[in-house]
């Protein structure tokens, strides 16, 4: 990739009024499945997806491995995972291979993608514009929350 700057711009702000209660919520592939209401956050450790998404997107829970472990948030509440996955995550023209934490709870989102996924693509947050920054190699690209 090359050398160009991550940067933001006033001018790229979502409208004149700037929601800075949100949080940056995307739309990320999959397994090849368009996913909305993911959320990006830079306060996580973990990639997490939701066994009912996983339901949805017609993948095999036999593709959860490992055993449960206990993960806790920022409240201090323990909630057992039911092990990892292994899913593609593409942005762009960029795809990794993310493990994934497997949490059967409810939640208004289908995925949160921490600092794993989000240092794995070198990308850049900011809740202020609404975006995610990262660079390919066509340079920077940008993924505008929902």
């Amino acid at each position: 990739m090359g050398s160009d700057i991550i940067s933001f711009k006033e001018r790229e702000t979502t409208g004149p009024v700037k929601p800075l209660k949100d949080l940056l919520v995307v739309e990320l592939v999959i397994q090849n499945i368009n996913v909305a209401r993911i959320l990006a956050d830079s306060e996580s450790s973990a990639d997490i997806i939701f066994k009912n998404n996983l339901k949805r997107m017609e993948i095999n829970p036999s593709g959860i491995t490992g055993d449960p472990n206990p993960i806790f948030g920022l409240s201090g509440e323990a909630t057992m995972t039911l092990g990892t996955i292994n899913l593609s995550v593409k942005a762009d023209n960029m795809t990794k291979i993310m493990e994934f934490l497997v949490i059967d709870r409810p939640t208004s989102y289908n995925a949160i993608v921490g600092t794993l996924w989000l240092n794995s693509m070198q990308a850049v947050p900011s809740t202020y514009h609404m975006c995610l920054k990262f660079p390919t190699y066509q340079g920077i690209e940008t993924i505008w929350g929902d």
